[in-house]
């Protein structure tokens, strides 16, 4: 690995007074505490497997916030440069060349001075505020170039942090959603409308998480959201059932004539169902939900966020811009899909509910106006696209019991409920996707 060099700038220290020698000005009570707390926030991206060396400058509160970092990190005790007082940018590259490779240097000092050091390494401008790090790595050709890895400092990182709050807040508020609905589910697993919340919630946890993933970085997205999907995915076919066997309701409504034998389709459909809670609903899947949330809560409050999505430490900015792309992709996506077929209608479906849930959960960020707005067109796309996904599906469901069915009239009435989803299916494309045109 290459030579690092990491700049520090002193915490805040006593005013300056004509009265007091600059050389033995301190760090103030505040300024400690508020330096100490920064290092402990910060021992994730200062951990290295580099050989560490500390210099500092011999000015007392540049040495008092090389003790303090020494001392948390578990570091060496700090060497005094004079050079580094004296802005000597010669006199530092003589010694780091005479260090072996895969070392950092950490260097504690002043303003100007280490901010002119970065800017002559990397060739842009740079300044530093109290308490401020940078992390410089050195070209392997010419020590004297170097690239910055990332810089932080007590203020940004505290805004930041208060900002991550804000989010986390946001996810562990919809674990206790989840956790809530399931509890509803365990005590009551027969019930389509606890069935169905449970399934809400956990979607709607899982669009929190796909609406902040370039904060949380796609890995951890992906071990959460496939964990969270292995759960919904447990409980898809009796929430298929729930909603085939409320479209045949309908049907036995409006149309009691289309056939003979409906009292006979209600009850194969509603066995079938009991059938799948008692053979599914174990001891293993019960332990299977009460682990995916438990892991998730936990993984939600150890979270860690990108800050270099953040602007002055706030992540409003870009969390905007996130919620208009997504808006003006789902409205692009819902004109150009073909919504006679499946796969792209769903996909459109699936995009709309993400949006639809993130506005929600994330509305106190968010732009009040433009998600109102986008709740309702969301939610308008999402209701059609949903009714022509679910005819399809119940069309399949009810093709596949015609042909397990053994009694013949049974067969022909799930073959006629099948064909009449279908047809159904299309009077709702031919004539109901106005949206397509506003």
């Amino acid at each position: 690995m290459p030579k690092e060099l990491l700049f520090i700038r002193h915490g805040k220290a006593e005013d300056r007074s004509s009265t007091k020698d600059d050389t033995k000005r301190q760090l103030t009570k505040k300024g400690k505490e508020e330096f100490n707390d920064f290092v402990s926030s910060m021992k994730e991206e200062l951990t290295t497997e580099n050989t560490i060396h500390v210099w500092t400058s011999p000015l007392k509160r540049a040495k008092q916030t090389a003790s303090i970092v020494s001392e948390q990190l578990g570091w060496p005790k700090a060497d005094t440069k004079e050079f580094i007082a004296a802005g000597d940018f010669k006199a530092l590259m003589d010694e780091v060349a005479n260090l072996d490779p895969d070392t950092r240097v950490v260097l504690v000092g002043h303003k100007p001075t280490l901010g002119q050091w970065v800017e002559k390494l990397t060739g842009s401008e740079y300044s530093f505020k109290k308490g401020g790090m940078a992390l410089v790595s050195l070209a392997d050709d010419d020590q004297t170039k170097g690239t910055l890895i990332w810089d932080s400092d007590p203020k940004f990182k505290k805004k930041s942090n208060e900002e991550a709050e804000v989010l986390r807040d946001i996810l562990l508020k919809q674990a206790g959603k989840m956790k809530q609905s399931y509890e509803h589910f365990r005590n009551n697993p027969y019930s389509p409308k606890r069935i169905h919340r449970f399934r809400i919630t956990m979607r709607k946890m899982r669009s929190l998480l796909h609406f902040v993933k370039p904060l949380i970085g796609k890995e951890t997205y992906n071990e959460l959201n496939n964990l969270i999907k292995d759960s919904t995915h447990r409980i898809e076919p009796i929430r298929e059932a729930d909603v085939l066997i409320a479209s045949c309701g309908e049907r036995a409504l409006e149309e009691p004539g289309l056939i003979d034998n409906y009292a006979d389709v209600f009850k194969y459909l509603h066995n079938e169902r009991r059938k799948w809670i008692r053979s599914r609903l174990t001891d293993s899947m019960i332990s299977a939900f009460e682990k995916m949330l438990e892991e998730t809560e936990q993984a939600i409050n150890h979270l860690t966020f990108n800050e270099e999505k953040a602007t002055d430490g706030k992540w409003d900015s870009y969390l905007q811009n996130r919620f208009n792309k997504k808006k003006k992709k789902v409205l692009d996506s819902f004109k150009q899909a073909d919504h006679s077929d499946h796969k792209s209608a769903h996909g459109v479906r699936k995009q709309a509910k993400k949006l639809r849930y993130a506005a929600k959960g994330y509305k106190d960020i968010l732009p009040s106006k433009e998600v109102k707005k986008v709740k309702k067109k969301a939610e308008a796309i999402q209701d059609e696209l949903g009714l022509i996904c679910d005819l399809y599906k119940n069309s399949e469901l009810l093709t596949t019991y015609a042909e397990k069915a053994k009694d013949k009239e049974l067969e022909k009435a799930f073959t006629t409920l099948a064909e009449r989803q279908s047809t159904l299916r299309e009077d709702v494309i031919e004539n109901h996707s106005e949206l397509n045109n506003s």
